[in-house]
This record gives structure tokens, sequence and C-alpha cells, in this order.
């Protein structure tokens, strides 16, 4: 075997090994939100994730934030079992979500998959 060989070998074992480590936190304890549950979580709080966007959901159905440094606004609800809003600035879509959280973390889901994360404060 040549040096260079065993030195990959030992590099991606040492990789793995810290990556193991690194995993070991606290399990994550995702639960789903639905309906009044829904409504209470997202009312008059703000939803961030700490970089890229933090918005503030008000009761009377708007909200208001910033994205990338720039002002957002729209209106959101829940229907159904689902969070949805509406982009009045700028111009876009209107989506809905299935809503997960574990403590403070939420994500905003699309057919199962992770649309949006953050915290809820």
């Amino acid at each position: 075997m040549s040096g260079n060989f065993v030195l990959r070998v030992a590099a991606m074992v040492a990789g793995c090994a810290i990556a193991l480590a690194c995993a070991g936190g606290e399990a994550e304890h995702w639960q789903s939100v639905t309906g009044t549950a829904l409504q209470a979580l997202f009312k008059d709080k703000e939803f961030a994730d700490g970089v890229h966007f933090a918005y503030v959901f008000k009761a009377n159905g708007t909200f208001r934030g910033t994205e990338m440094a720039k002002e957002v606004s729209g209106s959101w609800r829940v229907r159904g079992n689902e969070l949805c809003w509406h982009w009045l600035r700028p111009a876009g879509p209107r989506e809905c979500y299935a809503v997960e959280h574990d403590g403070e973390h939420v994500r905003l889901l699309i057919n199962g998959s992770e649309a949006w994360y953050g915290t809820l404060r």
C-alpha cells in the first residue's frame, strides 16, 4: 500500500469519528402542529433564521419583516391544518405549509420536505 492511500484512509476514519461525535447531541422531537394550536403558535411571534429572514406574524392576520435586508409584508392564516401566507410586498404566490416544531424550532414543510426552518420567539 502506498503512503498516500494510508493517509487518505486515516483522514477518512478521523472525519467519520468527528462526525459521529458531533451527532451525539440531543435527539430531535419534531411534532406536527395543527388547527387552533397552529394559530396560537404563530400569533404575535417572530419567525426567523437569525441571518436571512425575520417575519413577525400579527394577530390580525398580517406579517411584516425582512428577507435578505429587504422589507417584506403579506397576510397569513391557518387553513385546515396548514399555515398559509400570501406575499404582498414583494408580490408573490399564496403558499401553504404543514408545520412541525421542536421547542422553539419550527420547520415548514411542503409535501413532507422542509422548505423553511427557523425559530419562533
